[in-house]
């Protein structure tokens, strides 16, 4: 009996690996960045993709530079890593929402993983990691952030995320997302038929370029109680620049939080969680940063959390060993295969 039972688990297990897997990019004027996230596809695909069936989506928000064609240069030579590839582009600038939700349209596998055109996916075998959104609605990894081609330290954003964990542990993730509460958008991985379900790709598309917020809150809603779970995984690397969207877009950025607060001041029932949320929208309309926190009773209701529960998420904190050189060894073996169809790219165009 105990033989069989081996037997079923061990083939319910090593049907993931049969299963086809989606990657999914979401591309607005990368040209910059975008060979190296797909050459991080690639080292995937490589080194731990083997007997998985890989699908590529590429949607290009409009892009008014090379990113697609770098794109299809890419893949003239890398196609044969995919088992289906949709490049969705028509020029037209939807904003990242929009965007995403098209790209959606075309997935047709049980596991995917969708990220920006300029991060990197990082060395970590990471179908591994993504088969555990089997058993969870949310899987978020720890963020790894880089500027400039240069990894740094991401202590204060995993620290937060930390106490995120520890503070919200028994809490209703619908509730968790009404206070303050740290997560990664880059580190994410969404189940499948959330990422499907017409109702959540309805209220994404509600909003312009903030996507993951609003993706979470529908979720929380529809699926409770959500099941989220945060890993001591490094996913991605979190590429920051000034061309980031919530800088570019700084202004449709802020419009969406503020719809995004309204929307939640909506729907509360309790008196003090609606003014707990009425202050955060208030700072948050607040132009100075500084008076932003001073004003916002929410801040502190967080740090006293903190103080309260300083010891479990310190512990939790120091249990976390991030392996930079690792990474940027890494990143750097990426950025040496993308020049070379980068310069071949530049010849071919002279």
């Amino acid at each position: 009996m105990f033989f069989y039972l081996f037997i079923d688990i061990f083939v319910k297990k090593l049907e993931f690996f049969l299963d086809k897997f989606t990657f999914i990019v979401i591309a607005y004027n990368h040209q910059d960045y975008i060979i190296e996230h797909l050459e991080s596809i690639k080292y995937q695909i490589k080194n731990f993709g083997t007997g998985i069936n890989i699908n590529l989506i590429v949607a290009d928000d409009g892009s008014v530079d090379k990113t697609v064609e770098l794109t299809k240069f890419w893949l003239q030579d890398n196609s044969d890593l995919f088992s289906d590839i949709k490049i969705v582009t028509d020029g037209i600038n939807r904003g990242t929402c929009k965007n995403l939700t098209l790209a959606l349209k075309f997935l047709e596998t049980e596991f995917c993983k969708l990220t920006a055109g300029d991060d990197v996916y990082s060395c970590e075998n990471l179908f591994i990691e993504f088969e555990k959104i089997c058993d969870v609605d949310i899987l978020s990894g720890l963020p790894v952030i880089f500027v400039d081609g240069k990894m740094t330290n991401s202590s204060f954003e995993i620290f937060n995320l930390c106490a995120s964990s520890v503070i919200y542990k028994n809490l209703n993730y619908k509730e968790r997302l009404k206070k303050i509460s740290f997560s990664n958008a880059p580190s994410t991985v969404y189940k499948v038929d959330a990422l499907k379900n017409d109702i959540i790709l309805q209220f994404i598309n509600s909003f312009t370029v903030t996507e993951d917020f609003p993706l979470h809150i529908k979720m929380a809603e529809l699926y409770s109680p959500l099941k989220f779970e945060q890993i001591d995984k490094i996913f991605v690397y979190y590429r920051r620049t000034a061309n980031s969207t919530y800088i570019i877009k700084n202004t449709i950025f802020d419009k969406d939080k503020v719809e995004i607060f309204n929307y939640l001041i909506s729907k509360e029932k309790k008196i003090f969680n609606k003014f707990l949320l009425k202050n955060r929208l208030f700072c948050f309309n607040i132009p100075h940063k500084y008076l932003k926190r001073l004003f916002n009773i929410n801040v502190y209701i967080y740090g006293f959390r903190i103080i309260f529960n300083f010891m479990k998420i310190y512990k939790k904190f120091k249990s976390i060993s991030i392996d930079y050189d690792k990474y940027q060894k890494h990143y750097n073996l990426i950025v040496g295969n993308s020049m070379h169809y980068i310069q071949k790219f530049e010849q071919k165009n002279l």
